[in-house]
């Protein structure tokens, strides 16, 4: 599947408090117009990869900047949680978990990739990960 994306770089303010530097890709529409995650088709899921921020080395990888493929492995015998879909870099370094509250709509056959990245500022490392999940087969970005 091709989604049209849009590069993007600012400060985001959370609503708990702080700065984000936000930096990667956007979904957006046939006229060029951000597209809010409630106007995604039914195909397409934005999500943040949960337990990212534990995974410091694997933040610092290449294999972690927007625009690169991610692997999703289902773990039907994890202890903590039966629907757990971990998430893998390229290189096959495991950096999260697909959240607990997407995982159950996540089968066979999804592929994701990296959208955005987290830092406290441009210069400091990556903080987490937002990625963009497809249902049917390859993802591809389309950046315009």
């Amino acid at each position: 599947m091709r989604v049209d994306v849009e590069f993007q770089e600012r400060y985001w303010y959370p609503d708990d408090g702080g700065v984000v530097w936000v930096s990667g890709y956007h979904p957006i529409d046939a006229g060029g117009r951000f597209l809010a995650r409630e106007a995604l088709p039914d195909e397409l899921i934005v999500s943040h990869v949960a337990g990212a921020v534990h995974r410091p080395e694997a933040l610092a990888s290449d294999d972690a900047a927007p625009g690169r493929p991610l692997t999703l492995r289902a773990e039907p015998d994890n202890p903590h949680d039966p629907n757990a879909v971990a998430v893998l870099l390229a290189s096959g370094e495991p950096v999260g978990y697909v959240p607990r509250d997407v995982a159950p709509l996540v089968g066979s056959g999804w592929s994701a990739v990296v959208l955005r990245e987290r830092r406290d500022s441009p210069r400091d490392p990556r903080t987490g990960l937002t990625m963009l999940l497809a249902r049917d087969g390859e993802l591809e970005l389309n950046v315009r």
